[in-house]
């Protein structure tokens, strides 16, 4: 069996900012991909219309989708090491990196059913804990942010398009149920299966870059001062992590 690190893969960008989608393809050249990966260019005011459009696109002999959010930073060798952790892993079908919420509170990107519907018709989720996210290894979730998530192609084949959407208010306002967590919801509902992984982490960039941190035996968000330089730079390199 061919490996996925050996395979294309789809690269895709849902921003809606023209000029920081352009420079953020910079980044995406310093990332370590398989050989013939493409970036998909895809830009408009609404994010989950540009992830739709990419997958309708989708290049037949792709293996997998990697979405990549305008708004994060993270180590040049994660979309391989993500796509060498799924071939070790041949249960996980969607994969995830530890992502901490832009602003506070700071907690994790990823949560569980909580087997309840809302007044809305909304499922119910509870965010995972920091205590609970293993040092090492995956957790398997019930739904996450896109923001690096690697999608095998099948996903993608086995559900209807649209594969992302957000769910509105009564007023069709606001959305109760964002593109990302609907699309989990889609994908579990099919039976395929979503995992966090601890061995990747990645930045998030607000009035801080915080991301997640190991230390003293337990998972936790670590917050950076940006400048306004800081908070571009990660458009021309992604950003190599060393923790002292």
């Amino acid at each position: 069996m061919t490996s996925l690190a050996d395979q294309p893969c789809t690269l895709v960008i849902p921003t809606s900012e023209i000029g920081r989608f352009v420079l953020f393809t910079l980044a995406l050249a310093g990332t370590v991909k398989p050989d013939n990966s493409l970036v998909s260019m895809q830009c408009s005011a609404a994010v989950a219309e540009n992830l739709n459009s990419a997958l309708r696109q989708l290049h037949p002999d792709h293996a997998t989708v990697w979405i990549m959010g305008d708004d994060h930073v993270w180590d040049s060798s994660v979309l391989m090491d993500m796509l060498r952790i799924m071939d070790e892993n041949p249960e996980v079908d969607i994969l995830v990196p530890l992502v901490v919420k832009r602003n506070p509170p700071w907690h994790p990107v990823i949560v569980k059913s909580m087997g309840q519907i809302s007044d809305s018709g909304i499922p119910m989720f509870e965010t995972v804990k920091w205590e609970d996210i293993p040092e090492q290894g995956l957790l398997e979730v019930d739904a996450a942010g896109s923001a690096g998530m690697l999608i095998k192609r099948e996903v993608i084949g086995e559900l209807e398009d649209p594969w992302f959407y957000s769910t509105p208010d009564n007023n069709g306002r606001q959305a109760l149920l964002n593109e990302d967590f609907t699309f989990c919801t889609y994908a579990k509902s099919a039976g395929f299966r979503i995992f966090a992984t601890s061995d990747v982490v990645i930045g998030h960039l607000g009035v801080f870059n915080v991301r997640p941190l190991f230390r003293n035996g337990q998972w936790g968000a670590l917050t950076e001062f940006s400048t306004p330089m800081e908070q571009f730079r990660h458009m021309m390199l992604p950003v190599e992590y060393i923790d002292a």
